[in-house]
């Protein structure tokens, strides 16, 4: 489910200060030989936090002063509460929030976001960023149909977390977007 700016509950200021919050982040590289971006770590989910305990490199958070701003927005109980009426849930969790940076040449290959946690149900992708070519979200839906989606700033793409997805190479310009892992 695709929405454009103005069809869901963050107003223009909000976006205006995530991206700028976000702007402000620190981005280290990406996981996976299939992945080429960088990752701004706003909420680290337990999950890695236990790999970590258990000898993998943990995830942590850079800029916890910042990340705090970003999620005082955009996992507000006023979105959390919206989020869950879109889902039909009772209730939504961010288990955990990223900015993904991505240059000319960045691209993230196939994958689903149950492979990071199967309790993951939706992942809600925000555009951060217009001044970019390439870099379109690709759903595989079924072998048969792939389709794709260009997140522009301000837009909000949600998938259920079992769907197979990918971003294409950026062309030129850098394509930004904040995504949260929600149970």
């Amino acid at each position: 489910m695709l929405l454009r700016a103005g069809e869901y509950l963050y107003s223009a200021e909000e976006i205006d200060e995530v991206i700028a919050l976000c702007m402000k982040l620190p981005h280290g590289d990406g996981i996976g030989d299939e992945n080429r971006l960088g990752v701004g770590r706003i909420l680290v989910d337990p999950v890695d936090i236990a790999r970590g305990e258990r000898g993998y490199e943990p995830a942590k958070v850079d800029a916890p002063e910042i990340a705090q701003k970003i999620l005082d927005i955009v996992a507000s109980q006023k979105a959390l509460a919206f989020w869950a009426d879109c889902f039909g849930q009772d209730e939504v969790t961010v288990r955990r929030a990223q900015t993904n940076f991505l240059h000319e040449g960045n691209e993230v290959g196939w994958h689903n976001d149950h492979e990071a946690n199967p309790q993951y149900r939706f992942s809600i992708v925000i555009g951060l960023t217009d001044d970019y070519s390439g870099g379109e979200f690709l759903a595989r839906i079924t072998p048969e149909d792939e389709r794709r989606f260009r997140v522009n700033r301000g837009d909000v793409l949600v998938a259920k977390a079992e769907l197979q997805h990918a971003v294409s190479v950026v062309e030129s310009g850098k394509r930004m977007s904040l995504v949260l892992f929600t149970t």
